[in-house]
């Protein structure tokens, strides 16, 4: 195991937020334009509306989002009027509503993708490749090591419930 200094820890701690921030910013204002016009929510529920396959349970979506059912409803709708999804349900269970992406939402997610990824092409552009590639080996391991603090966290807090019951 390396030791590092405390200087180079908050460095590293504070260019890793910075960079969080930056992006998180940066999307929020791709989305929010007038060639989007999407909240985080709605991207992120049109995202996993995408995943399913056909159509998803409002439930199911409510817990996959991290929504009330109150507020994916919202969204929802608004989703609808934009015609990136539709919505109803099913034929063995009509108190269930369910909701499904159209071509529509398909193809803007599509368009935003690729809006993504010529940003990063941007940003990325003034560095030589060779930076790039120590880049991405960097973040990789950086990646791997953080996974593994957090699996660890998690047995341990696993292992605490289990000890205090």
């Amino acid at each position: 195991m390396r030791i590092h200094t405390n200087d180079a820890v908050i460095d590293i701690e504070r260019t890793i937020m910075q960079l969080s921030w930056l992006g998180q910013r940066q999307f929020m204002q791709l989305l929010a334009g007038e060639r989007f016009d999407l909240t985080v929510p709605q991207y992120h529920t049109l995202l996993h509306v995408h995943h399913c396959s056909g159509m998803c349970k409002m439930s199911d979506l409510a817990r996959a989002t991290h929504q009330s059912a109150a507020s994916l409803t919202g969204i929802v709708d608004r989703l609808l009027e934009k015609g990136l999804v539709e919505r109803g349900r099913p034929d063995d269970d009509r108190r269930q509503v369910v909701v499904g992406s159209t071509e529509r939402g398909h193809n803007l997610l599509a368009t935003i993708e690729q809006a993504r990824r010529d940003g990063m092409h941007k940003t990325l552009a003034h560095i030589p490749a060779s930076e790039l590639n120590e880049l991405q080996r960097l973040l990789g391991v950086m990646l791997e090591a953080m996974l593994g603090a957090l699996n660890d966290s998690e047995e341990t807090a696993s292992d605490d419930r289990a000890n205090s019951l």
